[in-house]
């Protein structure tokens, strides 16, 4: 399968506004820690935005570069067993479609990690200034199952649009 070029589609619209957002909160987290060093004198807030930066980074160039990074490494792609499913039945064009709609979760996957540097950056720079315990912990917790349903939604929508 590998050796067979897919049809290249621009991603969904939702992922690209996504990628926005999550970037969006990576700045933010990035200004949040600013203003804790200047608050506390702490580098060490610059730690969560800049390892939440670097995973964007990533994941970013795995959007970006889908296309060949499947068609030249396929064993670096971890892809949903639904996307071979769709082969057999539905031909090659709705293949393409639904492995662009897969990365619409990596896109939300950025949102998130973006949404989750900041509230970490914010939750260090308020737990260092208070010398106490940040009460930010049901947040990372709420934050984390959303996003594990809101990957789980965006997989079945893929799979009710090309398997039922």
């Amino acid at each position: 399968m590998a050796s067979r070029a897919l049809k290249r589609y621009q991603l969904e619209y939702v992922a690209k506004v996504l990628v926005i957002v999550g970037l969006l909160f990576i700045l933010l987290s990035w200004i949040v820690g600013v203003y804790y060093f200047g608050v506390t004198g702490k580098i060490t807030l610059f730690i969560p935005p800049f390892i939440f930066t670097c995973v964007l980074a990533v994941l970013l160039f795995m959007i970006r570069y889908r296309y060949t990074l499947f068609e030249k490494y396929p064993y670096l792609m971890n892809l949903p067993s639904l996307f071979y499913r769709i082969r057999d039945r539905k031909g090659s064009k709705n293949q393409s479609i639904a492995f662009s709609m897969i990365f619409t979760v990596h896109a939300l996957i950025i949102a998130f990690l973006g949404i989750l540097s900041m509230v970490l950056t914010f939750s260090v720079g308020s737990g260092i200034q208070s010398k106490g315990v940040s009460p930010f912990l049901y947040g990372y917790l709420a934050i984390i199952v959303i996003l594990i349903v809101s990957v789980i939604l965006q997989y079945r929508r893929i799979y009710i649009k090309f398997l039922r």
